[in-house]
């Protein structure tokens, strides 16, 4: 039965079934080489401060994802409080028809608004084309030739 100083932690058993393994090998050794044994030992240490590390590391990620949660769960509650209200507002506009026959009659207008554009469209572009045949026609077709010079001011006079 567990007693109350064991503690426990959720960690990957292969690591562990290696050690094991180790000192199994070690238990099972004849002849005793003191060296060996501490750098296995040494080995066994450095393998447990991994486990460790990782452990510590997998803890303080799961610390932050769960940080984040209630900002989450926030953001989740109030999009759904405004989806709720769009269907709420949805079901009172499908319970009151007075105010979608307003809505009925804005296509209505909106396709004369845009016939009054395109109308509108068609009349400057036809005054534009008017006033580039104007201009054209404003403008001297033939180049402008230079005046003659004026022979009756030189002609000599004539005594009778």
């Amino acid at each position: 039965m567990p007693g109350k100083d064991d503690e426990y932690e959720l960690i990957q058993l292969s690591p562990l079934r290696k050690l094991e393994k180790r000192i199994d090998q070690l238990e099972s050794a004849t002849n005793f080489d003191a060296k060996a044994f501490f750098q296995e030992f040494v080995d066994i240490v450095k393998m447990n401060q991994q486990l460790v590390d990782e452990v510590i590391k997998a803890n303080n990620t799961l610390r932050v994802e769960l940080a984040r949660l209630p900002g989450k769960m926030e953001e989740m509650t109030r999009s759904l409080n405004e989806l709720v209200s769009f269907i709420k507002a949805a079901a009172i506009e499908e319970a009151n028809p007075a105010a979608t026959e307003s809505f009925k009659v804005m296509p209505d207008k909106l396709d004369k608004l845009i016939e009054l554009n395109r109308k509108i469209v068609e009349s400057n572009e036809s005054l534009t084309n008017l006033m580039e045949v104007m201009d054209k026609k404003m403008r001297p077709v033939m180049p402008i030739k230079k005046p003659m010079p004026n022979f009756q001011a030189h002609r000599p006079v004539l005594v009778k």
